[in-house]
C-alpha cells in the first residue's frame, strides 16, 4: 500500500470557487479568450531539473540541492491572429528559498543557459474541458 501524502488539499467546491474568483477578477482587464485557465507542467521536465541538482554524498546517500521550483506567470507574444499565450516560466529554487537564475552575460551557467525554463503548455490547447475546474 502506498503512503498517504501529507500535503494540503482543497475540496472541489472550494477549488472551483477560487478559479471562478480568479477569472472574475481578470475579466475586466483582458479579453475572455486571454484569461488563463491553467498550464500543464510536464513531469518529465520537472524530473530533469530535479536530476540536475541531485547527487550522492560521500556516505552514499542521495541528496538534492533543491527546495522546489517556482512558476512565474508570463505572457508569450503570439501570432497577430492568435491570443497571446499565458505560460509559466519554471525556475529551480535552492534550499534557502532563492531562485537559481544564472546570467550567461556574467559568466554564469552553461553556454547560453539561464536556468529559466519555458516548457509549460497553456490551457486552452492543453485543457481538460470535462474537469470541474474548467469553469466558464
Amino acid at each position: 500500500m502506498k503512503t498517504l501524502l501529507n500535503i494540503p488539499t482543497v475540496s472541489i467546491p472550494d477549488a472551483k470557487a477560487r478559479v471562478e474568483r480568479f477569472r472574475r477578477q481578470l475579466s475586466g482587464s483582458m479579453p475572455e479568450s486571454n484569461i488563463p485557465r491553467a498550464v500543464l507542467i510536464p513531469i518529465a521536465d520537472i524530473l530533469q531539473i530535479i536530476d540536475k541538482y541531485q547527487y550522492v554524498d560521500e556516505d552514499g546517500v542521495t541528496r538534492n540541492e533543491l527546495r522546489g521550483v517556482r512558476a512565474y506567470f508570463a505572457v508569450k507574444q503570439g501570432d497577430q491572429d492568435l491570443p497571446d499565450d499565458v505560460t509559466a516560466l519554471i525556475v529551480p529554487v535552492d534550499l534557502k528559498g532563492n531562485d537559481i537564475v544564472k546570467d550567461p552575460e556574467l559568466g554564469e551557467g552553461e553556454d547560453d543557459k539561464t536556468e529559466i525554463y519555458d516548457f509549460t503548455k497553456p490551457c486552452p490547447d492543453q485543457c481538460d474541458p470535462e474537469s470541474p475546474l474548467f469553469v466558464v
